[in-house]
């Protein structure tokens, strides 16, 4: 629609994860090396965390096509899997034939696939993206496969690849032993404000604009407040913006622009990209005070402990009521120990209330 209007050969803000268009920001170069040097010295498990949209999975289609050919690349994107066929999802990515075959004999299968690899010297890389959506069970599955080595070698190195969540799952107790293999992690977080507008520019170059610094500076400012840093909503927004340009037959992306998408965006109610309701995108473009993200991002994360701690109440008050109505004396202890556990919840809660409110 707009391209030819700013000299464009195409959208420059897709949400693909085109390896093209990854910009290299801190985080993304620090997150690639710690891929790099994994992969180039063999080590084992690596875990790769991420906000969602900040780009990992563009990331990780930027490593594969920097993979060596002697390196072999299974990859695995739908991670709502059943547990027990974690293992037969693995030998169908690497092509293996599992018909009429239970779970030891695709494990035996998996197993003589790998050997049959090192001892062609080639080496084989296993990436699960979306992590985090994998059942505790299933990790422990895939955990099992670091148990297939050669001595003194991995057979197979793993990255697990998912949101921030991802690091919670994997702290439980279950979990222990896979987290004693990982050798490698890194976290991408979101984009700082220079990160931000060299972003901006750097997509609108590789898209061939006319103008790579149509966007005005405090245009700039205010899509990395509203984004929070995060790839995927700045594109979502810097679009958005080209199309309202274009609209008005300006060449110059300015505030009023950005201003324009942020309130189309809130109006429907659909769009929040943790901004929060109105009253607080009413602040995001009512001021320019460069600490009103961070005030608003304590405030959901305030909110969030908030809420916890509710969840915790109820399930600690359903737990006394049963103890209360269908234990003996012999319990009267426990009963004790969980209203003291319920008093020191509660004023952790009216502390974070009042810190919320000084906010």
């Amino acid at each position: 629609m707009y391209e030819e209007f700013y000299g464009l050969k195409e959208k420059p803000f897709n949400l693909l994860p085109d390896p093209e268009y990854l910009y290299m920001s801190d985080g993304h170069e620090n997150a690639y090396t710690h891929l790099e040097y994994a992969i180039a010295e063999n080590k084992g498990f690596v875990v790769v965390t991420g906000e969602i949209g900040s780009g990992k999975t563009t990331l990780i289609n930027y490593l594969l096509s920097k993979i060596p050919d002697d390196i072999e690349i299974g990859l695995i994107n739908n991670t709502y899997i059943p547990p027990n066929q974690i293992i037969k999802s693995i030998c169908r990515e690497f092509e293996l034939e599992t018909n009429n075959k239970d779970k030891a004999e695709l494990m035996d299968l998996f197993h003589e696939f790998l050997i049959e690899r090192y001892s062609r010297k080639q080496r084989v890389v296993l990436i699960i993206d979306e992590a985090q959506n994998l059942a505790k069970k299933a990790l422990e599955e895939i955990r099992m496969l670091s148990n297939l080595e050669a001595e003194k070698h991995h057979l197979i190195q793993i990255i697990l690849v998912g949101q921030p969540e991802l690091k919670y799952r994997l702290q439980h107790k279950r979990l222990e032993q896979i987290v004693q293999r990982i050798t490698v992690h890194c976290h991408i977080s979101g984009l700082k404000r220079n990160e931000v507008e060299n972003y901006i520019k750097y997509r609108l170059t590789i898209g061939g604009a006319d103008n790579p610094e149509m966007f005005t500076r405090e245009a700039v400012d205010l899509i990395s407040k509203y984004s929070r840093g995060i790839p995927r909503i700045i594109n979502l927004v810097c679009d958005a913006a080209l199309v309202y340009g274009y609209a008005d037959n300006k060449k110059i992306i300015d505030k009023k622009i950005i201003e324009d998408v942020i309130r189309e965006r809130g109006s429907g109610g659909i769009f929040t990209d943790k901004v929060g309701d109105k009253n607080e995108q009413a602040d995001l473009l009512s001021y320019d005070d460069k600490d009103v993200g961070d005030a608003l991002e304590r405030i959901n994360v305030l909110e969030v402990r908030l809420n916890n701690l509710e969840t915790l109440f109820k399930s600690i008050d359903q737990r006394l009521n049963y103890l209360m109505t269908t234990r003996e004396q012999k319990d009267a202890i426990v009963l004790e120990l969980f209203k003291m556990l319920k008093s020191s919840m509660h004023e952790r809660y009216e502390t974070l209330l009042k810190l919320k409110k000084l906010i």
